[in-house]
């Protein structure tokens, strides 16, 4: 008997009506990687993001806040005036003392109250109309976000990637290079599956391919944490060479360990045939520029490469023709486990 797994249906890389059903059983029921620490490092200092669909404010409290969680001393929430749903942070980001909504001028503190609503201050209930909470937590000094009030916290999300990162140095004790964005003609589903399997790096990626060291790469689904991890060995003068691990995080997260630095990238759904990549850099102090320009240069590399095929993918399946194709156990292990988690959330499991 065969072993091949059948892939998840063509439509659903193009279907309006499965797009907005992720965004509903997936992103909004997800921690969603935002920034890092240091960008929130002063109190007021706040960035703006898109979460499925949804317009949500991260700012640093302010010296007598707490934070919406004990530690992090960051507050999340929801980019809407209490009045009339006007956002109250246009910008993506900066830094403030206050949020005023520039519709109607009603105002909030860092902590979310209302302060001021210009034409009610008699007839209102200032303690029923505060900004409302976005959930936030920080780990690694990567602050995530997540729209879901009931979601387990961020460590419980993550799983074993907590234990595998304490092999790495911490993003704390490196130093922020560059945040780069890119934008690909293709679903995230599209993107998910080419990122999840090791399959495709001899035709697709040649150099990344003659990096690594095969007979100490390891591909292998975690189900504590739903992710992908990729334990590989890059050659370099050492004789054992030097270790890394890649992470492919459900639903859109992927995560770059090594001994120099670190990058993380989300993938961002942007409609049902479209998605946005960032990615953030970290490299250790001793690192010279040299080096770090050479290593972006290198993931820009692999990124386009990735983007290219899956541009081409992304026609075929709404091409009309292909339905269902087959993957292998052996083979595309990260793609089935990722294709099962999402069959898993659109059924509510």
């Amino acid at each position: 008997m065969s072993s091949l797994v059948e892939s998840i249906p063509a439509n659903w890389y193009f279907d309006p009506e499965i797009y907005a059903l992720e965004q509903e059983k997936i992103f909004r029921k997800n921690w969603i990687f935002v920034t890092h620490a240091d960008a929130l490092g002063i109190p007021g200092e706040f960035v703006t993001e898109t979460i499925a669909g949804q317009s949500v404010v991260l700012v640093r409290a302010g010296e007598n806040g707490s934070g919406s969680e004990p530690d992090n001393g960051i507050n999340g929430f929801l980019n809407l005036c209490r009045h009339r749903a006007s956002p109250v942070c246009a910008a993506h980001q900066g830094e403030l003392q206050r949020f005023t909504c520039p519709y109607h001028g009603w105002s909030y503190d860092l902590d979310g109250k209302l302060l001021h609503a210009p034409g009610f201050e008699d007839e209102l209930d200032k303690q029923r109309f505060g900004l409302i909470p976005v959930r936030v937590e920080v780990w690694n000094n990567l602050v995530f976000a997540c729209l879901d009030p009931d979601v387990v916290t961020l460590e419980q999300w993550l799983g074993d990637i907590v234990k595998i990162a304490a092999d790495y140095p911490s993003v704390a004790s490196m130093e922020f290079d560059s945040v780069r964005t890119s934008d690909c003609g293709a679903n995230w589903k599209n993107y998910s599956d080419n990122s999840a399997e090791g399959y495709h790096l001899g035709s697709i990626h040649p150099g990344l391919n003659r990096s690594l060291i095969k007979s100490q790469t390891c591909i292998q689904p975690y189900e504590n944490g739903n992710f992908i991890g990729f334990n590989v060995t890059y050659k370099s003068e050492s004789e054992l060479g030097s270790p890394g691990f890649w992470i492919y995080k459900f639903p859109g997260l992927l995560i770059h360990f090594s001994l120099s630095g670190f990058n993380i990238e989300r993938i961002i759904p942007v409609d049902e045939n479209s998605a946005r990549m960032q990615r953030w850099f970290w490299f250790k102090s001793d690192i010279d520029a040299s080096s770090r320009n050479e290593t972006i240069a290198f993931s820009n590399q692999v990124m386009d490469e990735d983007m290219g095929i899956c541009r081409l993918v992304q026609k075929n399946l709404q091409g009309g023709i292909y339905d269902t194709g087959v993957l292998s156990p052996e083979r595309e292990p990260g793609t089935i486990f990722f294709q099962q988690c999402v069959r898993n959330a659109l059924a509510g499991e």
